[in-house]
């Protein structure tokens, strides 16, 4: 398809920033990463302010020290690649395929080609980067959990609304994604010799029970999903061999909640009904979009054809809800195939999200 001007630049920084093989397993290529974003802000005129908590780097480019209107949160690191050739972008059948296509170097670059085109008409009216209506925050570790980037930053810096643009679709705008919490229940048995396993208790077989009574916890009735989910992801019994009863086992389960459940409640209900012994590995909040006007003007902007809804995974947005900031998860479509050997986008969707979210800059400097 043919593309505007515009969406070609951020195509083109996109497939740049794809060539970082930024994974939390090379910490180097993430901080590389980060340095060749500095440097093309750098070229802006921009000075942006750089954050590292525990090793992880994030950008921040704000109008004023600490603070935006709205704020455009989106991030550089990458799951693993089965190859080293996913990390070089491939253009076929309208999409752009690689890794960190869709999740999440695009957005990226979008942020930064709106923000210099904005930031030069700005400047052409007479202003400076104080009188900017939306800044950046740019992270380094989305995919480990987000803790040491969104996590640390935004709880030092302020914004009224925020749009991550990590999920979603041109048509589609997220309001409300599910919690999760990390569980571990480890059950205790009796040892013993497979060869007479009357004289023992097989801890698997308690650990089957305990997962059997957690399930009665987590009933499926919505047609859409929308409810508390739990799987069982990871099963250890520790007879060590096929002849020994295991005196222990684990298992490791992954818990969604929705703004229907209590979490606390939910643990309270778990360790009630099981002998295992229970401990929470993480419990993070859910994220809900809030109200305020800046949202308004995005909605009103995009128009009827884009609707809101829900996502079922978790992403960075959590902290925003954690913070109280409104907000909403928006993105390209990338036809689900983040964290997958054919990761990509669909350009037509890059023409339509970038097209629509410069409509609404514009939108925003024109707003009071």
């Amino acid at each position: 398809m043919q593309l505007s001007e515009r969406t070609r630049r951020v195509l083109d920084l996109t497939q740049e920033l794809m060539r970082f093989p930024s994974t939390a397993s090379n910490p180097d290529a993430i901080n590389a990463c980060k340095e060749f974003i500095c440097s093309h802000l750098h070229g802006m005129g921009v000075e942006p302010e750089c954050f590292t908590f525990n090793g992880t780097p994030s950008i921040a480019v704000l109008p004023k020290h600490g603070y935006a209107p709205v704020l455009l949160m989106a991030h550089f690191d990458v799951v693993d690649a089965d190859s080293e050739e996913q990390f070089t972008p491939q253009i076929k059948d309208g999409a752009l395929y690689g890794r960190g296509s869709i999740d999440d170097k695009y957005a990226v670059a979008m942020s930064l080609v709106l923000f210099e085109e904005h930031l030069k008409s700005v400047v052409a009216d007479g202003g400076s980067i104080s009188d900017m209506k939306f800044g950046l925050l740019l992270t380094g570790d989305e995919e480990e959990g987000g803790h040491n980037g969104a996590g640390k930053v935004l709880a030092r810096i302020s914004t009224d609304f925020c749009i991550a643009l990590d999920g979603g679709a041109p048509e589609s705008i997220i309001t409300k994604e599910k919690g999760f919490i990390r569980l571990k229940i480890t059950a205790s048995g009796k040892a013993a010799h497979g060869a007479r396993p009357w004289m023992g208790q097989s801890a698997f077989d308690v650990l089957v029970k305990d997962y059997e009574a957690i399930k009665e916890l987590f009933p499926q009735s919505d047609p859409d999903h929308w409810e508390r989910t739990m799987n069982l992801g990871i099963v250890h019994a520790g007879g060590g061999s096929a002849n020994r009863v295991p005196g222990s086992a684990e298992g490791v389960f992954d818990i969604r909640y929705t703004e229907k459940d209590n979490p606390d409640e939910l643990l309270d209900a778990i360790q009630k009904k099981i002998s295992s012994s229970v401990e929470i590995l993480e419990k993070e909040p859910l994220f809900f979009s809030g109200k305020c006007g800046y949202m308004d003007l995005l909605l009103a902007t995009a128009g009827e054809s884009v609707s809101t809804g829900f996502a079922h995974g978790a992403s960075d947005a959590r902290f925003l809800t954690r913070d109280g900031i409104p907000a909403v998860v928006w993105g390209a479509e990338g036809e689900a195939s983040q964290h997958g050997a054919n990761e990509h986008i669909m350009l037509d969707s890059l023409e339509a999200l970038t097209n629509t979210m410069n409509d609404y800059l514009l939108a925003l400097r024109q707003s009071k």
